[in-house]
């Protein structure tokens, strides 16, 4: 009997220890990781992600320049930052390289960079850019980008500018001359202008629009279309 009730004793204290030791768990919990993920995310306070992106050039060019459409266009390589203000409205940064080409059509009024003719010809430069947007969203998302609507003002400084000329037959015993030059002094070094992105998810379709002038104030060359359209893939 004796040696009974001292089992059933400790039967009792051993459950009664029980609750204990699963406070001391939960007490050990990683209180700064759980916060950092309600902070972080696509629709929390604070997110971040790469993206990529293509504009083809749109718009009419002059006849003294004239754009070959559908190869001429910015490939967009880029860092977005963005801090949520309420569940509609949000305002970010990105930092980005670009690359714009303007192929050039070969016709008899063709006078940029000259009336020389080959058969391919294009101006390129690849450009720094930073941007500063204001995002509106709509609808019910959870924690996802959802539908959203940017608009955008951006600038950004030119690294490098080239022209590149592609002639065929070449001279003497060649079949094809490539020759570039490179440091064109009649390009700005500075660009700047605005933009729109309607957006669901990853995937956007953008406009972008340029105020500066490509060319310096000096020269004398007609003004390339300012109006471009593509395609964001937001990497996610």
């Amino acid at each position: 009997m004796r040696f009974f009730l001292i089992k059933l004793a400790g039967t009792v204290l051993w459950l009664s220890g029980t609750p204990a030791v699963a406070q001391t768990v939960l007490l050990n919990g990683n209180v700064a990781a759980d916060t950092a993920r309600q902070t972080f995310g696509p629709n929390r306070r604070l997110f971040r992600h790469l993206y990529v992106g293509y504009t083809a050039v749109i718009g009419p060019s002059p006849d003294g320049a004239p754009v070959r459409y559908g190869v001429s266009g910015t490939v967009l390589v880029g860092l977005r930052h963005k801090l949520r203000l309420t569940q509609s409205l949000a305002v970010g940064a990105d930092v980005r390289y670009a690359r714009h080409t303007y192929a050039l059509r070969q016709t008899q009024q063709k006078v940029l960079p000259s009336a020389a003719l080959h058969h391919r010809e294009s101006l390129v430069w690849q450009r720094a850019e930073s941007e500063v947007w204001l995002r509106l969203n709509a609808g019910r998302r959870g924690n996802a980008i959802g539908n959203y609507l940017d608009v955008a003002g951006w600038g950004g400084w030119v690294m490098g500018t080239a022209h590149h000329t592609d002639d065929r037959p070449g001279s003497g015993p060649a079949r094809r001359v490539l020759t570039t030059e490179r440091g064109l002094r009649y390009l700005n070094r500075w660009a700047y202008g605005a933009g729109a992105r309607l957006g669901a998810g990853r995937y956007a379709v953008q406009t972008r629009y340029r105020f500066s002038d490509v060319f310096a104030s000096n020269s004398l060359y007609p003004e390339l279309p300012r109006w471009e359209a593509g395609l964001e893939i937001g990497l996610f």
